[in-house]
């Protein structure tokens, strides 16, 4: 794949979510490489807004263009990777809802497993909104329905990040994470 395009899809996406009053950019990085598998071309953007008290629901999502092109040169999908949040003002806390790896044409859905790092970076923006926005802690749920071996893959995602995971040897299936924000 050529690296100036890369490159080029890339801007215009940065571009779009800067001229989105919605929207506000929060880590990006373009460093063509074909050094597969390592995702060196994304940016990570949220609808998160402080001035919104009524609304407690929000996202980071982020975007790659590899992998993410069809045969015209344009992106398949508008985002890879989204991690909803829910976010308490009054205590300080967010509870992580969705924690989403979504496949342009069905290939990123597996990046992060090996070592694309799409919801790293996802997780690793929440952690600094918190931060930003003075937030003391951040939780979540891995609920039986992701099965053993996706508690495995995704509790090493978050460990890797320092979340706490912790399981109950009673069910398996199970985990809860949190990390503790400081000031």
């Amino acid at each position: 794949m050529d690296s100036a395009l890369l490159s080029k899809v890339l801007t215009d996406r940065i571009k779009g979510i800067r001229e989105n009053p919605a929207l506000q950019a929060l880590a990006q990085l373009d460093e063509p490489s074909s050094n597969e598998p390592r995702v060196m071309q994304y940016v990570a953007y949220t609808d998160f807004t402080t001035a919104e008290s009524k609304r407690q629901t929000a996202s980071i999502y982020v975007f790659t263009p590899y992998m993410n092109l069809d045969a015209h040169q344009h992106p398949i999908v508008e985002y890879q990777t989204q991690l909803m949040f829910h976010f308490d003002p009054w205590t300080k806390s967010i509870h992580v809802s969705v924690l989403e790896t979504l496949g342009a044409a069905s290939k990123l859905a597996f990046f992060d497993y090996q070592n694309h790092g799409l919801a790293t970076v996802a997780l690793q923006a929440l952690i600094g909104l918190g931060r930003k926005n003075g937030f003391h802690n951040i939780d979540g749920v891995v609920s039986s329905f992701d099965g053993h071996d996706d508690l495995l893959r995704i509790s090493d995602v978050l460990q890797r990040v320092g979340f706490t995971v912790q399981t109950n040897p009673e069910n398996p299936h199970v985990g809860e994470y949190s990390y503790g924000l400081s000031a």
